[in-house]
């Protein structure tokens, strides 16, 4: 037997009739000198046994890369995949792409150092898909023109992905107006390349992450090839319930960056840089609503952006909100921090000073125990933050009823974040769902058109850390009732400008009881901000340091 030479690296998760096409598509090829490396995203016992039983049938190695099931996480099992591979050569595809019996055989061909390939694939309807029997797989009729069309298919200059010759896939490659980038159906490259650039971004979900590494690719030096009409593929139809605006939003604010900064490497990609200095600290101000927090903790683990940690500012709650947090920081793989102190009525002010100091990152993002983030959260702050300001963001309230109802699955497939789950749990339909909207545009234009104030807002803020201890952090004097507008309008005095992001950065609020509200608490906390306003001032003497001084009060 030959030397092998090449690995193909075919993604899958739970869809085992897709498979063992694919499986048999590789079973019919020219070129032998390969091995399988399936990237199994969690899938369950049923992949396993098909895997097991097809090794019994075709020629070549198969190696089974499993992690287990925690939502979209393809990069990640294609990066354990690379490791895997035990050759010098990588194709990668997916589990749904059945390929030409010469596929492997082109990529081989037409592989050259300091290149990479860029492929297509051929997109069938499902009722196609499902007719395509192994006879036709290895009979090649699923890639005949007549065959297809008296199945079903229309005609289409797609068609001539299917039948092109040489000579014809020369021309049409060169034609071609599609880019030649790295499409994970259909792309291949030397395995030191793309250990070089420490594989996928393992940050990213559905939507051009395949693309990203591509670019991080010729931002290396790497050059690209188009092959799109000479290895071929059929692409099996399937839903794509893991398909979400959110994540293809947050992709291409990753790409944007690898653009800018012509990045070659990612720090969350096959090596893991442990020393990566925090990028941002998260405070979360909490009560005594254990059952609340929980909620939103579940929606720090969803989040695209990872290198943050948590502040728990906690202002004398007891032992339930103290084992509470202890289980996420055992089992839970985010970065928690409890800031405690005993409970002297409403002091959130005086923990939140304590947070910060405690804080590592140099950017600070403040939010609330019961305002559960979406999935964009942290990126969204840490993608719009600009030296010289801080971001006013803002939230949607939710009756009590719907947030009784919110579970840890409903945070995870990120379902109470969308207008149509919360209308059929009985929220009424209003303009403030628009704060729910994940497109761009039209967020931009919420966000300039808004006749909110672009306020320091305690459930949904962020600032540079160097900036609000300029002007002393929150006065502590201040209780319940724009305790948290006061530090923003200081630093505002202080030159520091405010950004609206009131339809761009998105968190549900629970409903809950208020009774830590005292009387006389708003005026005085009114007659402060009324001072604050009328001196400009920029300091508090009861602050993060306390002072008899006088520096400007």
């Amino acid at each position: 037997m030959k030397r092998l030479d090449t690995s193909i690296i075919i993604s899958t998760y739970n869809s085992t009739e897709w498979l063992e096409k694919v499986l048999h598509g590789y079973n019919n090829q020219t070129y032998r000198q390969f091995e399988i490396v399936i990237a199994d995203d969690g899938s369950g016992e049923e992949t396993r046994n098909l895997i097991d039983a097809i090794r019994e049938i075709v020629f070549y190695p198969i190696i089974h890369v499993w992690h287990e099931d925690r939502g979209f996480q393809k990069s990640q099992i294609l990066n354990k995949a690379i490791v895997q591979c035990t050759t010098e050569y990588i194709i990668m595809s997916d589990g749904d792409c059945i390929p030409r019996k010469d596929f492997v055989e082109q990529h081989v061909k037409f592989r050259e150092e300091g290149y990479f390939l860029s492929g297509g694939y051929f997109m069938l309807p499902m009722d196609i898909s499902k007719a395509i029997s192994l006879d036709d797989i290895y009979n090649e009729r699923c890639f005949d023109i007549s065959w297809l069309k008296k199945n079903g298919l229309k005609s289409s200059f797609k068609n001539n992905k299917l039948n092109s010759g040489s000579i014809k896939a020369f021309l049409f490659n060169a034609l071609t107006p599609t880019n030649a980038s790295w499409n994970g159906h259909n792309a291949s490259g030397w395995k030191e390349d793309i250990i070089a650039v420490n594989g996928f971004d393992e940050r990213m979900q559905y939507g051009g992450q395949d693309r990203e590494l591509g670019e991080r690719l010729v931002n290396l030096g790497i050059k690209s090839k188009q092959i799109r009409y000479n290895a071929v593929v059929v692409h099996l139809d399937h839903p794509r319930g893991y398909k979400n605006q959110l994540s293809i939003n947050k992709n291409m604010a990753i790409r944007g960056h690898t653009a800018n900064q012509s990045m070659s490497w990612t720090p969350y990609g096959i090596e893991k840089d442990e020393n990566l200095p925090i990028e941002a600290s998260v405070i979360v101000s909490t009560y005594n609503r254990p059952d609340w927090l929980e909620k939103v903790l579940w929606g720090f683990e969803q989040q695209f952006f990872k290198n943050f940690e948590i502040i728990i500012a906690d202002d004398g709650s007891t032992e339930e909100t103290t084992q509470l947090i202890q289980q996420f920081q055992e089992h839970s793989p985010l970065t928690i921090h409890h800031v405690w102190q005993e409970d002297h009525g409403f002091q959130k002010t005086k923990i939140l000073n304590k947070a910060i100091k405690a804080a590592k990152g140099d950017y600070l993002i403040f939010t609330d125990g019961d305002c559960i983030p979406r999935n964009d959260f942290v990126s969204t702050h840490l993608s719009l933050r600009k030296p010289g300001h801080y971001l006013s963001a803002g939230y949607l309230k939710l009756t009590i009823e719907i947030s009784e109802k919110i579970t840890r699955e409903n945070i995870v497939k990120q379902e109470c974040f969308d207008p149509k789950w919360l209308v059929a749990q009985g929220l009424k339909k209003s303009f403030k769902l628009n704060k729910l909207s994940n497109h761009r545009l039209k967020t931009n234009l919420l966000n300039t058109f808004t006749t909110s104030k672009r306020s320091w807002n305690g459930n949904n803020s962020s600032g540079w850390r160097k900036d609000i201890v300029a002007v002393n952090g929150f006065d502590e004097r201040m209780q319940y009732g724009g305790e948290d507008r006061e530090l923003g309008e200081r630093l505002i005095n202080n030159g520091i400008k405010s950004l609206q992001i009131r339809y761009s950065t998105v968190a549900v609020h629970l409903e809950h009881s208020r009774d830590y509200v005292k009387e006389g608490m708003l005026e005085k906390n009114n007659a402060i901000r009324q001072k604050t306003r009328k001196e400009k001032r920029v300091w508090t003497n009861y602050g993060l340091v306390k002072s008899d001084k006088n520096k400007g009060e």
